[in-house]
């Protein structure tokens, strides 16, 4: 008789529970667009950001490290970014399938921007989907001035699970963008403030970034599907990075500075670079990393770049085809075939006859230049008449590029960055009218 007293109390307990939720959602408002739920109660808002703003007072005082989950409801359009500051964690899925989509009068911020320390966002759990759209295919097509999700914060995240897709942002910035969050397309994740050693990150542990196009008018229309620069981390466990473009540089991901790329899964492919330096596959046409001297930094890219370090694993097909599989051969082949490549141009330079070159580390001997000139009477009549198209500056860089240094080295040499080397070699060749850097050498032969 007990057992079954205790039962039936068991049943009417759950049958209450069941019936508070009923009740609930028959009074659920018809224009609710989110939803957040505490125990057995039940939260609605009637915007996402209203959403996100009461989650984020409630983590505020006292912080806690578990994220408030968010469901999304419907689907949207956002007109204002939705903001995750300091000691915020977020995690928004969506009830069946969703779209949030970037309105046709908010050009100028991400979508979604983390920009506090020690802040999270996650989208997406696994379960239905939820597409994240900057409406570059709608009609009229929105042309924003910003990537769809910046990460900025010290130590903050931004994790991306499998059923989320970020598509479709054009950022075509017609002035030089803010570097603190309106660079990139698709992420974008970057810490310009010291200090240095907390760095965002993003972590892909599935999903899409499509379709995504950065061409902002500055040297960052880098990295249409994934930007990392400065101070950043990008950790791809799975998912893909497909069909997104650059205007100079790494159409799918572009690692820059001190950031770190590490791959152990997913695919990167069909990516592509509209300038690309003039030689896009050499700049990576896909994947771009412009590596410094760190040697704590863990990246690889399909283009074979400079002083890489690495801990990437997959093997690469094509252009930028990347999957799970043996590990990629070290530094040292890449040191045998810089060695080789300089080699023969050097080799080539030696038999030209016509320039010598000092070679010297400082950079004031460089900008005064008393180490690489070329004396007038060892000059080559077509060396002498390329010479006078060129500003200062870019007679330097004229004669280490023919010394078969990389862009990298002459960076360091002359203290400016590799983006600037780059358009100094440009417009180089557009003024001596050639395409390539043998061409270059042939002219310059005299």
């Amino acid at each position: 008789m007990g057992k079954k007293r205790k039962l039936f109390f068991v049943n009417v307990f759950f049958f209450l529970v069941t019936m508070q939720v009923f009740s609930q959602d028959l009074a659920v408002p018809a224009n609710v667009v989110a939803s957040r739920t505490d125990g057995v109660n039940i939260f609605y808002y009637t915007s996402l950001h209203e959403a996100v703003d009461t989650a984020s007072s409630l983590l505020a005082t006292p912080h806690s490290p578990v994220p408030i989950e968010i469901t999304l409801l419907s689907d949207i359009e956002i007109h204002a970014s939705i903001i995750i500051g300091d000691n915020i964690n977020i995690t928004i899925v969506p009830y069946g399938d969703r779209i949030i989509m970037r309105g046709g009068d908010f050009l100028d911020g991400p979508l979604f921007w983390i920009n506090g320390d020690a802040a999270s966002l996650a989208l997406g759990n696994g379960s239905g989907s939820l597409v994240v759209d900057g409406g570059f295919l709608n009609t009229p097509s929105i042309e924003a001035h910003a990537p769809l999700v910046s990460v900025n914060g010290h130590d903050s995240k931004f994790i991306m699970y499998d059923g989320v897709t970020l598509q479709n942002n054009y950022n075509k910035s017609s002035t030089a963008a803010s570097n603190s969050y309106q660079n990139g397309s698709g992420v974008f994740i970057n810490v310009f403030d010291p200090p240095f050693n907390r760095p965002a990150e993003f972590i892909m542990k599935g999903g899409t970034i499509q379709g995504n196009f950065n061409k902002v008018q500055n040297p960052f229309s880098l990295g249409g599907g994934v930007l990392a620069a400065h101070s950043a981390v990008f950790t791809m466990e799975g998912g893909s990075i497909i069909n997104n473009t650059a205007q100079r540089a790494g159409g799918g991901v572009f690692i820059s500075g001190d950031s770190s790329f590490s791959k152990t899964g997913g695919i990167i492919y069909g990516n592509t670079a509209i300038d690309g330096h003039s030689t896009p596959k050499i700049h990576g046409h896909s994947i771009f990393v412009g590596y410094t001297d760190a040697s704590v930094r863990r990246f690889r890219d399909d283009a074979i770049s400079n002083n890489e370090t690495l801990t990437y694993t997959g093997s690469p097909t094509g252009n930028g085809i990347f999957g799970n599989g043996e590990k990629w051969h070290g530094p040292q082949t890449i040191l045998r075939r810089n060695v080789f490549a300089a080699a023969a141009v050097l080799l080539l330079i030696l038999s030209l006859g016509s320039i010598v070159f000092i070679y010297h580390r400082k950079k004031t001997f460089y900008k005064k230049h008393s180490g690489l000139a070329v004396k007038p009477k060892e000059k080559s009549q077509a060396l002498i008449e390329a010479e006078a198209l060129l500003t200062e500056r870019e007679k330097e860089v004229l004669c280490l590029l023919m010394s078969g240094k990389t862009a990298r080295q002459i960076s360091e040499d002359l203290g400016c960055s590799v983006s600037n080397v780059n358009n100094h070699s440009e417009k180089i060749y557009r003024k001596l009218n050639v395409n390539s850097y043998t061409e270059l050498l042939v002219k310059l032969r005299g």
